[in-house]
């Protein structure tokens, strides 16, 4: 926010991390960001553009090719700008998320539509971790065989969910930033009010209802986009909920670490209370208080 030079310096520099310690892509992703919800949609693809090359070039570095580099980095971050550019737009986390929903499922669709055996796509990437398996673990070539099958046939909605859990956790760090820099304490007050509505929670028990009836792996790939986007609201509404009972922040503390130890019974179980929410309006508890 000091100027473009510090903007691309701090660009360059994450991108470049990002490739070498990929959690850290979500400072790149942040920094896009909070470039393109401070100064608007042009100035986020300009820096994305150039996050982009920095990683098409480090990639031929790493012997990984520029095209190849090139499309990760797009692919990456260009959304940031779309659900940044929203969010700006809207002022509305609500839509910001609905969005988020809708481009988790739409590239689902799209990817089967292209790769109708998904499978097969993700082999070859799979089969990188036979030798860890097998020197490190011991394990034997039928449980092998297994893993490998299981890993594949959940690869697409793991890469979807995971993919969206990182835009929504990056647009988190650059609207608190943003928060801190221009509106402190703004961002807490609006974390605590996203309720993601009721058509996309419809729309979301549907998608869980067809997968329960046909048991079909489509469905359930779009059901664990759908856990990680209300995952958010019950977050939100935990948060909420500490906030007008006044409780101690432990509470939150012990939350995130239950979240640490157990991260998928705790996704379900925050997402199921999240996608609740939207017809109960659990925040009514301030009125207990009362």
């Amino acid at each position: 926010m000091a100027g473009r030079m510090q903007a691309a310096i701090f660009v360059v520099i994450s991108s470049i991390l990002s490739l070498l310690i990929p959690p850290l892509s979500l400072f790149n992703n942040a920094a896009i960001g909070l470039i393109t919800l401070r100064q608007g949609w042009q100035q986020g693809v300009l820096f994305a553009l150039l996050g982009s090359i920095v990683i098409a070039a480090v990639s031929v570095l790493l012997k990984h090719g520029f095209g190849s580099g090139l499309f990760a980095g797009l692919s990456n971050l260009i959304p940031m700008v779309v659900i940044a550019s929203v969010l700006a737009m809207t002022r509305s986390w609500d839509k910001t998320l609905q969005l988020v929903f809708l481009l988790g499922c739409g590239g689902i669709l799209l990817f089967h539509l292209a790769y109708p055996d998904a499978a097969s796509f993700w082999q070859p990437l799979v089969e990188k971790f036979r030798p860890a398996l097998q020197q490190v673990y011991g394990i034997s070539d039928s449980q092998i065989e297994a893993y490998m099958s299981q890993a594949t046939n959940w690869a697409t909605g793991t890469f979807a969910a995971t993919f969206s859990l990182f835009a929504i956790v990056s647009l988190i760090i650059a609207r608190n930033w943003q928060a801190r820099l221009y509106n402190p304490g703004g961002f807490g007050k609006e974390f605590r009010q996203i309720r993601i509505g009721k058509a996309a929670a419809i729309a979301f028990v549907g998608i869980m209802a067809l997968a329960v009836l046909t048991g079909s792996q489509l469905p359930v790939e779009l059901v664990m986009v759908g856990m990680t986007v209300f995952l958010f609201q019950g977050l939100s509404l935990a948060h909420s909920i500490v906030k007008q009972l006044e409780l101690n922040s432990a509470w939150l503390l012990g939350l995130y670490a239950l979240m640490f130890l157990l991260l998928i019974q705790m996704i379900v179980l925050l997402a199921t209370f999240g996608l609740i929410d939207n017809f109960a309006d659990f925040r009514k508890l301030k009125q207990l208080k009362r």
